[in-house]
């Protein structure tokens, strides 16, 4: 009797002990199917190298990128937070590669294509011309802060390569564990560089072309050149993009290099997280008669014109500082640019500058005569979206004074023919990044832009973004306002429609599931219900039974 006793305890029990443990297996299920894994990228299967830059097209296999000759080594790094690293890698060289698809004397630039769509340009004599090293003092004065420079001595010269098998963060050759996934990885040209965002991941296709390289815009500084300035005024340098082309100057009369001092070392994507800016950014102090000559070197265009800005220095102290002194209402706003011919579908920048450099008030408005022609966006990202002449007015909101600049806008027979090499750089169509974690710069959706960059897309400065943030800072969203007019425009006017299409810009709070993953949580939910009323009902039965 004892033992039927203890033997029916024990299995009323186990029941219930294997009950509790297959429901609790079946939340976990049930959780796996919802909250979706990480998405990882296939490895590469080919390599296509094509482009008129080339003379023999080549695709290439996993097979036959191990089958050649390996080069492996340690690369230091810098990001653009700015943050400071190692990598290791071993894979083909790049010249290796380029060679086989027998690249052309005339070959300017070149383009690396990852397969999840984002991509890297660098010009050839960048990537091939000129030297790159690994500096083993990279992390000298500080581990961390790319702000500060580590030595260069025991610099090593490096081959840019396309990796089959590296390790991020580390030097030791045993830990690399990426295999297949062809890394872009090269060298820096000087211990400061800041190389990190274009270290292009799962690339598939390069692209040489024998497109003439555009030049990054002149930096500026934010009192005009000639100015008598009191004795510890600080000059504040600054370019149109401030992102991956960076400023570097010079104060004692020599021509700036990529060795010089560095003056934007934080990325402008970075600035609104960091409440440090100024010290990474940190101004020229003027001490005595100073010469500042700047120039402007980035990634994919060539170097910027040479700058030269002349400060005297006022010793009696009677010369006050004009940046802590409103400068008074504006005088006037200049254009970079009067007149420009651009294909239908391209944007360019334009940048006003209003006069004095220290005036109260330096918002400007900005407006087109000719929507049909081009459309303008409110920090003066234009759009040519038709044929014919457009003239697009910038104007102070105080004073009222105005500067133009014509825009004509092509046929569509000659869209291709009338493209202004000026101011071809400066479509930046690279959606923003917003990584995980400051230091994370990689160049495909980040676990990194970082930084490389999407083909689609960047941030908010100056490249026709806007970033809006919804309720609650649940999620953002993107507009590009003058894509959406240029699309519904050209719609127009090939309907020859008498109507004018509206803009509007909307947003929504983010569904927290996709819809799949709604069916996938119901249909979860349905099992596990369904499980615990079977359970239940045998362990009812089996009560009944005893």
């Amino acid at each position: 009797m004892v033992y039927q006793l203890v033997g029916s305890r024990f299995k009323k029990r186990f029941y219930m002990l294997l009950t509790i443990t297959l429901f609790l297996m079946l939340v976990v299920l049930a959780i796996s199917l919802v909250i979706p894994g990480p998405a990882w990228a296939e490895p590469t299967a080919t390599l296509e190298i094509s482009g008129d830059g080339v003379a023999r097209p080549v695709v290439l296999t996993l097979a036959e990128l191990t089958a050649m000759e390996q080069y492996e080594h340690v690369y230091s790094t810098i990001n653009t937070w700015p943050t400071k690293r190692w990598y290791t890698a071993r894979g083909v060289k790049l010249r290796d590669l380029l060679a086989l698809a027998e690249i052309k004397d005339e070959a300017t630039l070149v383009r690396f294509v990852s397969s999840d769509g984002y991509d890297v340009t660098l010009t050839v004599k960048e990537l091939l011309k000129d030297k790159r090293y690994y500096f083993p003092g990279l992390k000298d004065n500080h581990p961390s802060d790319g702000s500060i420079p580590g030595s260069s001595d025991g610099a090593q010269e490096v081959e840019p390569i396309l990796a089959l098998v590296s390790a991020e963060g580390i030097d030791d050759p045993a830990a690399m564990n990426e295999r297949d996934a062809l890394l872009l990885v090269l060298g820096q040209r000087a211990v400061t560089e800041q190389t990190n965002n274009l270290f292009l991941k799962y690339v598939s296709r390069i692209e040489v072309t024998t497109t003439t390289p555009e030049k990054w815009d002149s930096p500026k500084a934010n009192i005009p050149s000639g100015t008598v300035l009191p004795v510890g005024t600080q000059i504040k340098l600054s370019n149109k993009h401030n992102n991956e082309d960076k400023i570097y100057y010079t104060t004692d009369g020599s021509t700036p290099t990529v060795n010089s001092p560095m003056f934007n070392w934080s990325a402008s994507r970075w600035w609104d997280q960091r409440g440090d800016v100024e010290g990474i950014n940190k101004p020229i102090e003027i001490k005595k008669d100073t010469i500042i000559k700047m120039i402007t070197i980035g990634p994919g265009k060539e170097d910027s014109d040479v700058v030269t800005f002349t400060f005297t220095a006022d010793l009696t102290g009677k010369v006050v500082d004009p940046t802590k002194v409103p400068g008074g209402p504006p005088t006037e706003v200049t254009l970079d640019r009067n007149a420009i011919n651009r294909p239908i579908g391209s944007t360019f920048q334009l940048e006003a500058t209003v006069a004095p450099f220290n005036a109260t008030e330096q918002d400007v408005i900005w407006k087109s005569s000719d929507t049909r022609v081009a459309t303008v966006d409110n920090r003066g990202l234009v759009t040519v979206v038709g044929p014919g002449t457009a003239v697009i007015t910038v104007a102070t909101v105080v004073g009222n004074h105005t500067a133009t600049c014509i825009v004509n806008g092509p046929d569509e027979e000659a869209n291709s023919e009338h493209v202004d090499p000026a101011v071809a750089g400066s479509q930046e169509k690279q959606p923003p990044q917003y990584p995980a974690e400051p230091f994370q710069e990689t160049q495909h959706p980040p676990v990194s832009g970082d930084s490389q960059t999407d083909a689609s897309g960047n941030t908010s400065q100056g490249d026709g973004y806007t970033e809006h943030q919804v309720a609650e800072d649940r999620a953002r969203y993107l507009a590009r306002i003058e894509d959406l007019a240029a699309s519904m425009q050209r719609h127009e006017l090939q309907q020859q429609s008498p109507e004018m299409w509206q803009v509007f810009e909307m947003s929504a709070d983010t569904i927290p599931l996709p819809l799949q993953e709604k069916h996938d949580c119901m249909t979860a939910v349905v099992f596990v219900i369904l499980f615990i009323g079977g359970a239940g009902r045998r362990y009812a039965e089996y009560v009944k039974e005893q």
